[in-house]
């Protein structure tokens, strides 16, 4: 909290002023709140007035953390009932025995103010119903996302998350799972509309508010539990809606945070779609949604594997490629890891030599753009994006810093890099993708369990593996803040052999 606070220009006496206790709430009367519902005879499971879990009273409840006086840092919460957001500081509802119970002040006992009301010109004598004007509603400066995020691009992020939403229910109502190469393209169904112009307008209008974004958080995302991690998508944008619609998308209350580990684009049917879509959630969920680079996210990669001709066919020539130079834009400002509950580091490719630290990431001055990568002093960055783990059973030397097929300066690294990386920088697990497998089953674990591997592409390039996702909460029975960490799994459609997939993924 130090350091944030001494990153303010106002004296410390201001934020003293303004801060609330962190247990600013009400006591919660529990007899009182029994006979109020037993007095008028409603159903003490469905009243406002009470936990929709155990029946036990709400209590209210508004504070503002310490290290979010001005809101900067405040963490929004999503409420159980209407899935909507609850912002840093707004009076909302909790359950003190159902921890993850959240009710905003709309679903929650209260005052609802009509959004319309009775007017009357008595000059003219007429009566009539009107909608209350914008100008006469006040609404609270959201923080960070109001400075760099327009209502307008919100909206458009809000429409498209809860489109795919729909697609993704579609889904599950289908008769036979396909490859997502034999999935029609839904562009058109995704953005709301088939009007080429609208489109085009709609996709610079996402990535601007996405890049504001990206560049106002921090090179290293900090990530609460529970989450999700997704590892590379590659444009399989079926894939990553099946995800969703089996185990959970953004936005809801049991999934309030993911990281998506990179490697978006380029190879897929869908590429448009999927970096969209992540876009959108970003903006939608700025601090519950994660984006982190990977080695697809590169303007010449991404002219050579595929991305760029996606774009260009999406959108036609001109306007395809105005649409693929603001995307490559965009890509030099997302973060290059998260840290989840201080405890496991994400990243693309991996740790490379082990030579630096967690902290390091944080000082990375971005746009990071493909020449920049190649500068000799940032060779450790270019190696979280592109290293590999080397697996201990498949080879002789499986300690130390080996060269790597990839690249000049890329590097694969034995388990006990991984052991002392971990050891050197408190933590617990290193979690990382890069890598599709024949026939794998879209997860590795190595390095003595401090290393995991995910891939969520399922059947990707024709490598008949399953595609999977990591799902991290706090063990329901331990009292010693243990993690779980479990892996979700999306079959393949074509299993094939167990041998290793080398070429770049």
């Amino acid at each position: 909290m130090t350091q944030q606070l001494a990153h303010c220009s106002m004296p410390r006496p201001f934020y003293k002023k303004f801060l609330e206790d962190d247990d600013a709430g009400d006591d919660a009367d529990w007899d009182a709140a029994a006979r109020l519902v037993n007095h008028d005879g409603s159903d003490p499971q469905h009243s406002r007035s009470l936990c929709p879990e155990c029946s036990r009273p709400l209590r209210r409840i508004a504070s503002i953390p310490a290290c979010a006086a001005c809101l900067m840092c405040g963490s929004s919460k999503i409420c159980s009932v209407c899935e909507e957001t609850i912002l840093a500081g707004d009076m909302h509802f909790i359950c003190t025995e159902c921890e993850d119970i959240t009710i905003c002040s709309e679903c929650g006992p209260g005052i609802y103010i009509e959004r319309q009301y009775d007017f009357v010109d008595a000059d003219a004598g007429q009566r009539s119903i009107k909608n209350l004007p914008s100008k006469a509603v006040h609404t609270r400066n959201m923080g960070f996302r109001a400075k760099e995020v327009s209502m307008e691009a919100f909206e458009l992020a809000q429409g498209i998350v809860t489109r795919a939403a729909s697609l993704a229910k579609e889904l599950t109502t289908e008769s036979e799972d396909i490859f997502d190469r034999e999935w029609q393209g839904q562009l058109d169904r995704l953005l709301g509309t088939s009007d080429l112009n609208a489109m085009i307008s709609m996709m610079h209008m996402l990535i601007g508010a996405a890049q504001a974004l990206l560049a106002s958080q921090a090179t290293l995302n900090k990530v609460r539990t529970p989450c999700k991690v997704f590892g590379d998508l590659h444009g399989q944008f079926r894939d990553m809606l099946m995800f969703f619609a089996m185990f959970g998308m953004p936005g809801s209350s049991d999934c309030p945070s993911f990281v998506f580990n990179g490697d978006f684009v380029d190879r897929g049917k869908h590429q448009v779609e999927v970096i969209s879509l992540l876009f959108a959630l970003k903006i939608a969920y700025p601090q519950n949604v994660w984006l982190n680079r990977g080695n697809h996210e590169d303007e010449n990669m991404n002219a050579k594997y595929g991305f760029q001709k996606a774009c260009l066919e999406a959108c036609g020539q001109d306007a395809g490629q105005k649409v693929f130079n603001a995307f490559a834009s965009a890509f030099t400002y997302i973060p290059i890891a998260s840290l989840i509950d201080d405890r496991i580091l994400v990243l693309h490719g991996g740790i490379g030599d082990g030579k630096w630290s967690v902290a390091d990431v944080d000082s990375v001055q971005r746009p990071l753009t493909h020449d920049a990568l190649t500068y000799p002093e940032n060779t450790w960055i270019w190696n979280i994006l592109w290293s590999d783990p080397i697996e201990e059973d498949k080879h002789g030397l499986t300690f130390g810093v080996h060269s790597s097929p990839r690249s000049k300066v890329a590097v694969r690294f034995g388990w006990n890099v991984t052991q002392a990386f971990c050891a050197k920088n408190g933590l617990d697990l290193i979690i990382r993708s890069h890598q599709a497998k024949k026939g794998g089953f879209g997860f590795d674990v190595m390095h003595s369990n401090k290393l995991l591997r995910i891939f969520s592409a399922r059947d990707y390039e024709s490598n008949g593996n399953d595609g999977a996702v990591l799902d991290i909460r706090a063990c329901k029975d331990s009292d010693d803040q243990r993690l779980l960490a479990r892996f979700q799994v999306l079959s393949s459609l074509s299993k094939g052999g167990d041998e290793d997939c080398d070429k770049d993924s």
